[in-house]
């Protein structure tokens, strides 16, 4: 949990497209925070991790072969009962 400190503070001033800002405002209010303290726990996690918190691309990668996934399931057999399914391997 991160504690909540007022003292020291700076302003830190970035440039970023509009579109991505005003998504990320949505996306962080819908969990309760503003951007300001989104920013902050992101930092944070940038110290705690000594490096980004993340690997950049990583969820589109791990989107894409979920997808993969389901599209392979949604193919296969399906069985109403366990006895249909062992009945099919132990062919």
């Amino acid at each position: 949990m991160y504690s909540v400190y007022t003292g020291n503070m700076t302003t830190l001033n970035v440039r970023v497209d509009e579109k991505i800002k005003t998504k990320a405002m949505e996306i962080l209010s819908s969990r309760g925070l503003n951007l300001s303290t989104g920013i902050n726990v992101f930092l944070r996690q940038v110290i705690e991790e000594k490096g980004l918190p993340f690997i950049p691309g990583d969820s589109v990668l791990l989107r894409k072969k979920y997808d993969m996934e389901v599209a392979i399931a949604k193919k296969g057999k399906t069985y109403k009962n366990t006895e249909g399914l062992l009945k099919a391997v132990l062919k």
